[in-house]
């Protein structure tokens, strides 16, 4: 069965499109967790946990992602191009502190994104225990001194990034559940 796969597209010049917010989530789209800095599952860097620090990946390029509206089912993805568009426009828009959690629009105190990278060849080329994920993968990094958030990001309970806003689309070719499957797969178990 072919199912409808659009790739998200961004025109920086168009003041109505772009990320609102970011969102620290329960369950990333992207399906990769992030890494908290000095656990001892990923150690990333020597920090002391008291600096409340975590990282990980935001967008990964032509990852086909779930969505469904109405019933009606499809896939989207982003490439490289508009991964870096929409990584500088979320800067130039000062969104830093614009941090929800699970996409419910209230944005949350005390959590600040202070580094953002896009993998390219020619800048930063890998995220240490990120390593195989493509090139063109967003990363953002953020400091968090809230207790509520702080606390569900340590049990679990919170554990990624995700994007909200508003982009174009354009068709792309329509995959079947088998090349959407071999895609994910491709991406995810490098990591």
């Amino acid at each position: 069965m072919e199912i409808p796969t659009f790739k998200m597209v961004l025109n920086p010049d168009d003041e109505g499109l772009g990320l609102k917010l970011m969102s620290v989530v329960d369950n990333p789209a992207i399906m990769v967790t992030w890494a908290k800095f000095n656990e001892q599952e990923i150690k990333l860097s020597i920090q002391d946990e008291d600096q409340r620090i975590v990282f990980g990946p935001a967008l990964i390029p032509d990852l086909p992602i779930k969505r469904s509206i109405m019933g009606e089912k499809f896939f989207v993805s982003i490439d490289r191009e508009n991964i870096l568009k929409t990584a500088i426009k979320f800067q130039k828009d000062n969104l830093a502190n614009k941090i929800d959690e699970n996409h419910s629009q209230q944005v949350l105190s005390g959590i600040t994104i202070f580094e953002t990278f896009v993998t390219d060849e020619n800048r930063v080329t890998m995220a240490k225990g990120f390593e195989s994920l493509p090139m063109g993968t967003w990363f953002i990094t953020a400091k968090v001194n809230n207790d509520d958030i702080w606390a569900k990001m340590k049990s679990g309970e919170l554990n990624g990034f995700s994007i909200d806003g508003l982009f174009s689309f354009k068709q792309a070719e329509d995959l079947t559940e088998k090349d959407i499957r071999g895609i994910t797969r491709e991406i995810l178990n490098k990591l």
